[in-house]
């Protein structure tokens, strides 16, 4: 990786950026091995996931990952869920703060339901990660 940008000039700016990306290219996973084979899911695209794969992958988490592979997850889920559980918590403030009905309205109310969303889904992956039921 070179200092420079395409047209010669010193770019340190450009250079910091790749060189964190190239060392952040090692992916959190949980890890599985068992005895038909080996399964690897990467925590920050694969998760949260819906309830319907989750109510098939969970089972083999629990069974097959190691604990601080599970530890690993449960970490990430929770951070996940105060992210999201904030994000909503503003966006529907910033609506109701707003003209009602209104195209700002509509987008912030969107955005809200967007982040509940995906908490619900960190609050059951949770569970289910932890062996309780829905």
């Amino acid at each position: 990786m070179e200092r420079r940008n395409a047209e010669g000039y010193h770019d340190p700016t450009a250079y910091g950026g790749m060189r964190m990306a190239e060392q952040k290219a090692e992916k959190e996973t949980v890890k599985m091995v068992y005895k038909n084979g080996r399964m690897e899911l990467y925590i920050h695209e694969f998760f949260p996931c819906t309830a319907a794969v989750a109510k098939k992958v969970f089972p083999l988490i629990r069974r097959f990952a190691k604990e601080d592979d599970r530890e690993k997850l449960k970490q990430f889920l929770r951070i996940k869920a105060r992210e999201h559980s904030g994000k909503a918590q503003a966006f529907s403030e910033k609506a109701e703060s707003l003209t009602a009905k209104s195209e700002e309205w509509h987008f912030y109310r969107r955005k809200a339901r967007e982040e509940q969303i995906i908490y619900n889904q960190c609050v059951k992956n949770l569970k289910l990660l932890e062996g309780r039921k829905e």
